[in-house]
């Protein structure tokens, strides 16, 4: 008969198996849940880009004369990045351009009553929302219509040749320019 006092073989091997196995499992676990937790925490403390930083290039100065009717731009970011993707070529929307007394005026062609897409009336000289009947005139003020405020500025600035417009966005329906 065996020694009670002397360590079974039986119990040490099952010790040992007990252990690999959690060990095992622990590796695989860790293998498993590292590339997890580094796929959610990926955007945390990143930058979520939704309009471009900087100016974009939207026409040559050279096509804007002095008086002439405003013209209406496409505004593209070169590439915006949500937390996961990033887009390249991005349309943001689109701008009306002139040049009056040597200095660049830009205003969104975004309604600031619910949205809709401004056009310019060259018979009349003026701005009109065709969704509700806003108008407004060159300078972007409110002459009639549901809107509660003017055309919303952009900044614009030209440079080598180039107009540049810093697109932003405002919130619609309220009286009191809001960028979002």
């Amino acid at each position: 008969m065996a020694d009670p006092r002397e360590p079974r073989s039986e119990e040490t091997r099952r010790t040992f198996f007990a252990r690999a196995t959690i060990g095992i499992g622990a590796i695989i676990g860790a293998v498993t849940a590292i590339p997890l937790i580094r796929y959610f925490w990926y955007p945390v403390g990143r930058k979520t880009v939704k309009a471009a930083d900087t100016p974009i290039d939207v026409i040559s100065a050279a096509a804007l004369k002095e008086g002439a009717p405003p013209v209406k731009v496409q505004v593209r970011a070169d590439s915006l990045r949500d937390a996961w993707t990033e887009e390249q070529n991005v349309p943001l929307g689109s701008a009306w351009v002139r040049k009056e007394q040597g200095k660049l005026v830009c205003f969104s062609a975004v309604c600031p009553h619910l949205g809709c897409a401004v056009d310019y009336e060259a018979s009349e000289q003026r701005f009109r929302c065709p969704c509700h009947k806003s108008v407004f005139d060159l300078d972007g003020k409110k002459i009639s219509g549901p809107a509660k405020r003017g055309l919303d500025p952009l900044p614009v600035d030209e440079e080598k040749g180039r107009v540049r417009v810093s697109w932003k966005r405002y919130k619609v329906d309220v009286p009191d320019r809001e960028e979002v």
